[in-house]
């Protein structure tokens, strides 16, 4: 008898994997479709917005967790990305989302980042800066107001809480233990695909001074 319910158990196993990996790859083709239907940049490359919130960039695929009428993917889970297929990007870009992820599934993350990216796709990533933050709160005198929202996020909606911290070692070394080949700083005045103003390009005012708060970097798979 024992031996008959652990048969049973392992075939019930094998048929839900079997129905698993099927619903899968149903759901794969369907975002391939769906993905065609959507925008292109001009020179025809495939571009992600993760996290675009009110930003209307040119040729990017627009998902975030807030709708509206330029956003093409409404989820409540930014980085679950499992209907997208393999190497269906040639850019994914994020600025200023990364750190409302755990710092325990970072390296997961951007994983699955370099995943949808095709072979020499970039993952172009702006972040709030560490050193940047540090040198705010000395030049203030010590004063935790001005590094408050920075560091920590504005808190005035669910998603806009920070829960992991970067300085440029350390997202390179993250970005490079993921499966990316090379990590590099980007301007965002001065690169493809950015004709837009966000948080990669924006300073801090604090008491009449202008402070730099970005990291920008971005990694080639």
């Amino acid at each position: 008898m024992w031996k008959l319910k652990q048969l049973l158990k392992h075939v019930a196993h094998l048929w839900r994997d079997r129905h698993a990996r099927t619903r899968t790859r149903k759901i794969e083709r369907n975002w391939a479709k769906r993905l065609n239907d959507l925008p292109h940049a001009a020179d025809g490359k495939r571009l992600l917005h993760i996290g675009c919130g009110e930003i209307v960039a040119t040729g990017f695929i627009n998902l975030d967790a807030r709708p509206g009428p330029h956003v093409h993917i409404v989820t409540q889970d930014l980085f679950r990305l499992e209907m997208i297929p393999d190497y269906a990007f040639d850019l994914v870009y994020m600025s200023h989302v990364l750190e409302h992820l755990s710092h325990l599934k970072v390296i997961e993350t951007l994983k699955e980042l370099c995943r949808i990216l095709k072979v020499g796709g970039v993952l172009r990533v702006s972040v709030p800066d560490f050193d940047h933050i540090l040198t705010l709160y000395r030049a203030t005198d010590h004063d935790i107001r001005a590094i408050e929202q920075p560091l920590m996020g504005g808190q005035d909606y669910a998603f806009n809480y920070h829960y992991m911290v970067f300085n440029d070692a350390h997202l390179r070394k993250l970005m490079l233990n993921s499966g990316f080949r090379e990590a590099q700083a980007w301007n965002p005045r001065d690169c493809a695909h950015h004709d837009f103003e966000d948080w990669a390009s924006k300073t801090i005012s604090w008491e009449g001074r202008e402070y730099e708060i970005s990291l920008n970097i971005e990694a080639v798979k």
